[in-house]
This record gives C-alpha cells, sequence and structure tokens, in this order.
C-alpha cells in the first residue's frame, strides 16, 4: 500500500502534468487546475506541518500587492458607474496565483517528480507542435479545427488564436530541461530537433509577438548552452533554422503575407524619421495611446483591475489623429507595461517592479550557481515577457496569467538544493 507522501507525489505529478491540456479546454479548466493544486498544496501543508513559507520575504510582499489590488478594486467600484464585479473577482482570484507559486516550490520536493511531470509535457507539447504542422499543410488541424483568419494557426483551440504563446511557455523549458541532462546520442538528435520546431512552429502560427519573443529566448539559450549539446555547431544551428524560417515565407503565402505585413505598416510613413509616426500605422498603438491617456488621469492608482476596457470608451479618449483610434477599445491594453499603468498606477507599476526586482536578484544567483540551463530558461522568458512596446496578452487574466506565473513559478523553484 502506498504512503501519504507517495500519493501527494503522484497527485502532484498528475495536476501538474494536466496544466497544458487544461489551457486547450479552456479557462474553467485552467482555474479547476489551479485550485486542485492549491487545495492539494494547502492540504499538504496541514498533513505535514510544513508552513515555513508564510515565513518568506517575498509571500509577504505578495500580499501587500494583493491587498492592494483589492482595495483599488473596492475603490474604484464605488466611485464609478461601472456597477459589474468583473474587476473585483479578479483581484480577490489573484491569491490563486501567489499560492501557485509556492505550490510549485513545495510539492515538487525532488529532481523524480519533476523529471516526469516535464516528461509528460513533452508528450503533450510535441503533439500540439505536429499539430501545427498538420494544419499548415493540410489548412485544417488533426480534428477538423479550420482558423477564422487563412494567415494563422488555431490547432486545438478552435476558434483561438493562442497556440503559439502555450508552444512559447512550455517548449523552450523542455527542450532545456532535457538538454541540460547527459543524453545518449539518439536523444540528443530528439532534443535538439525539438529545440528547433519550438521557434519555427510558433513562427508558422503568424503570432508575431510570440515569435519575436521565441527568437529572442532562442538566440540567448544558444549562447548560454553548452556547445556539447547541440548536434552541429551553435552558428550553423541558427543559420539553419533563419534559412528555415525564410523558406517557410517564400513558400506559404499566408505566412508571407502575415510576417511582411508589419514592416509594410512601418514603412508606409515615409516622409517622417519619426518612429512613433510611423508605429501609429499599427492598431496596437491606440490601444496604447488609450492606455497612456488613462494613466495620465488616473497615474496614482490607475483604474483597477479589468476597468480598461470601461474606460477606453470615453469620448475624451479618442483622437483623431490616431490612425486606428476609432478601435481603442479592447478588453486590455495588450501591453504588460500599458496595461499595469492604465489599471494599477505607479503605486502598483513600482511596487510589483520592486518585487521581480527581489526575485531576479536572487534566482540570477541562484542560477550563476546551479548553472542550470532550464532555470536560466524560464528567467530568460520572464525577462522577454516584459520587453517594451511587444504585444501580449493580459498580465493578470486566466490564459496569459497563468501561463506568466506558472514560468514564475518555475523560475522560483530550489535548483540548488532539491533540483540540481
Amino acid at each position: 500500500m502506498k504512503s501519504g507522501k507517495q500519493m501527494f507525489n503522484i497527485a502532484t505529478i498528475i495536476l501538474f502534468s494536466f496544466f497544458p491540456i487544461s489551457f486547450i479546454l479552456g479557462n474553467p479548466s485552467i482555474n479547476l487546475n489551479i485550485i486542485l493544486i492549491n487545495i492539494l498544496f494547502l492540504y499538504n501543508c496541514y498533513e505535514f506541518k510544513s508552513w515555513a513559507w508564510l515565513k518568506d520575504k517575498f509571500f509577504r510582499l505578495l500580499l501587500i500587492f494583493y491587498f492592494y489590488l483589492i482595495i483599488n478594486s473596492i475603490i474604484f467600484h464605488h466611485l464609478t458607474n461601472y456597477s459589474n464585479y468583473d474587476g473585483l473577482i479578479r483581484s480577490f482570484s489573484f491569491i490563486k496565483f501567489i499560492f501557485l507559486i509556492y505550490a510549485f516550490q513545495q510539492l515538487i520536493e525532488d529532481k523524480k517528480i519533476l523529471d516526469n511531470i516535464i516528461k509528460n509535457w513533452l508528450v503533450i507539447i510535441s503533439i500540439i507542435i505536429l499539430d501545427v504542422l498538420f494544419e499548415k499543410v493540410f489548412g485544417h488541424n488533426v480534428l477538423g479545427n479550420i482558423s477564422p483568419d487563412a494567415t494563422r494557426i488555431v490547432s486545438f483551440f478552435k476558434d483561438e488564436l493562442v497556440v503559439g504563446g502555450l508552444i512559447l511557455c512550455f517548449g523552450f523549458l523542455i527542450a532545456t530541461y532535457f538538454l541540460n541532462k547527459n543524453l545518449g546520442f539518439k536523444e540528443k538528435i530528439f532534443f535538439n530537433v525539438f529545440l528547433f520546431f519550438v521557434p519555427f512552429s510558433i513562427f508558422i502560427t503568424g503570432e508575431r509577438s510570440n515569435f519575436i519573443k521565441s527568437f529572442i529566448i532562442f538566440s540567448i539559450i544558444i549562447i548560454l548552452i553548452d556547445k556539447t549539446k547541440l548536434l552541429i555547431n551553435k552558428k550553423t544551428f541558427s543559420i539553419f533554422l533563419i534559412l528555415s524560417l525564410f523558406t517557410s515565407i517564400f513558400f506559404s503565402e499566408n505566412i508571407r503575407i502575415k510576417h511582411t505585413e508589419l514592416f509594410k505598416r512601418l514603412s508606409v510613413t515615409k516622409d517622417t524619421n519619426n518612429f512613433l509616426d510611423k508605429f501609429q500605422n499599427i492598431k496596437y498603438f491606440s490601444h496604447f495611446d488609450v492606455a497612456i491617456k488613462i494613466f495620465k488621469d488616473f497615474p496614482i492608482s490607475g483604474v483597477s483591475s479589468k476597468n480598461f476596457r470601461n474606460f477606453c470608451h470615453e469620448e475624451k479618449y479618442f483622437d483623431k489623429n490616431i490612425k486606428f483610434s476609432n478601435s481603442r477599445c479592447s478588453t486590455h491594453p495588450h501591453q504588460v507595461h500599458f496595461e499595469l499603468l492604465s489599471e494599477h498606477g505607479l503605486v502598483g507599476y513600482l511596487f510589483l517592479f520592486y518585487l521581480f526586482f527581489i526575485f531576479f536578484k536572487r534566482n540570477l544567483i541562484e542560477a550563476n550557481l546551479s548553472n542550470n540551463i532550464f532555470h536560466y530558461t524560464s528567467l530568460i522568458y520572464l525577462i522577454v515577457f516584459f520587453t517594451p512596446l511587444l504585444p501580449g496578452g493580459a498580465m493578470f487574466s486566466t490564459f496569459n496569467g497563468a501561463l506568466f506565473w506558472i514560468i514564475f513559478s518555475v523560475a522560483n523553484l530550489n535548483f540548488n538544493k532539491k533540483l540540481h
């Protein structure tokens, strides 16, 4: 009969392994999976008297930020005409991500558990990458899903254009986790191929922002990774990937349209050297513009969680000089810095980056000590996530928020004591 600890370990492997599938099934599945992990984590704390994390300075700072989100949402809920509770619910639910950080740290207590989780992620993400390639060739995925946009790939997500974000989140982690190990020749071939197809598959999904992020991450990994882990030298590997990308542009009209569209828009305004004038030809600029204006009106606190969508409709934020100003509204500003400033103000923005400064300082030291490319990769992802002006998903939403905080949690694992 299995011991209580063994049962906890089995439950941990099952729930954490399910993460990529939960994203495919949708937001209710993601939330349920995180809640079950949090329940398992808290029960584990109770059963084995493991409450030391409550004394962690970083946890207490996260709690302060959490209460700031709640208080800010309550104030704006009472002071504005927007009577829905969506913002309040999002602020209250942020606690699930805080618990998730420490659930990763406590439940994944040794390399065997992490090995099993990453192996299961490998199987799932490999199937998704193959499905992306299948859809590119045949025009539909293996289940018959057809993208609503001919220049984009949906894979298993039906009409949601987000598969590239999922591959970006898990793909590089998986590749570098195994390439950090001592592999046989056949295994090394597989993971070199896998590392190549992560950015390549994101490229053919048509998700330009995620591809740019993936290319930055890939480039840094190639610089940092031990050359003995690659079958060919770093320069040849990189050139082969770049040539493959250009070849796909040449042979696929849809890929060519999607990835040349941005450069065409930037080159439309020929009579000015002002980059911002050229940037206005990109639709996202209208979201950025209104986010900045909202921030200027509410510089200290912003308009609180999930309220950008309510304020952006106001007529005073229309600007006839902005090309896409009529399309300025969206559920969020599509850029993390503008999201934080417009919805959480200088207080939330500066406090969150103070948290990240402490986090990166601690984990970069640990990464140097462990010399673990897998650890470096998780930190690189987080840094690239904050690349200025690159569009992205909402940081506190279910889908994109979960992707971000999963990587954040992985980066916070104790590599030196338990996983080295």
